[in-house]
């Protein structure tokens, strides 16, 4: 764990709060706009009316967002005991799920309702065993998976992203990559993106009124 750690947290916090606030809204403009006539007006109320132009389907699922941090404790100037200490003090500390271990093996402590994973972020070593462990758990509809200090740091490092591109070139793949440096930095000055799009559709092929309604009639029925 480390300096961006309370951020992410936070980032869940604050969309978290916005869903709950959202999703009421949603449903009250849903029940307004089902007791009167099917119009492209009524439509165009619905529409715009507050949350504008919020899809139900991203509203309709109850999830609670967690971060999985792994950390040993091992580092002698760890920030981890600040990281916690922060969280605390923000009243953030719901969002952490802390495993004292390595990642490597350790996947096993997600909860099975926190799969699949959105967001895989890899701030240690042992790149190849971490994406063979946690690619597998991997949202296929677009999850990302962050490696830092790659491109730009040891060989070992660079030469796993080089064995993706690869991958990427000379057979069917499953993913997109993109590498970013950080030329101002002496140390961890890259970091590689990788998107798993084995069950990407792009969001406007998806976009149906039908299942829209059908979405926003169930928000109504459940609350």
């Amino acid at each position: 764990m480390g300096y961006t750690t309370p951020y992410i947290i936070k980032a869940l916090s604050d969309n978290q709060q916005d869903v709950d606030r959202e999703r009421p809204l949603l449903i009250a403009k849903t029940r307004e706009a089902h007791q009167v006539a099917n119009t492209v007006e009524s439509q165009r109320d619905w529409f715009l009316a507050q949350p504008t132009g919020a899809d139900p389907r991203f509203y309709e699922p109850e999830y609670q967002p967690m971060l999985y941090a792994f950390d040993d404790f091992s580092e002698e100037y760890s920030s981890a005991p600040k990281v916690i200490e922060a969280l605390t003090a923000l009243g953030l500390e719901s969002f952490m799920t802390l495993s004292k271990s390595s990642a490597i093996n350790h996947s096993s402590v997600i909860a099975p309702s926190h799969l699949p994973i959105d967001l895989a972020w890899n701030d240690a070593l042992d790149y190849e065993a971490f994406f063979d462990e946690y690619w597998p758990l991997l949202n296929p509809n677009g999850g990302l998976m962050i490696f830092h200090n790659t491109v730009n740091g040891c060989p070992k490092c660079a030469m796993f992203v080089k064995q993706l591109k690869l991958k990427q070139v000379s057979q069917f793949s499953d993913f997109e990559l993109l590498s970013f440096f950080e030329p101002y930095k002496l140390h961890q000055n890259s970091y590689t993106v990788i998107r798993k799009i084995t069950a990407f559709k792009e969001h406007f092929l998806d976009w149906d009124q039908k299942s829209i309604t059908e979405s926003a009639l169930r928000l109504i029925d459940k609350h």
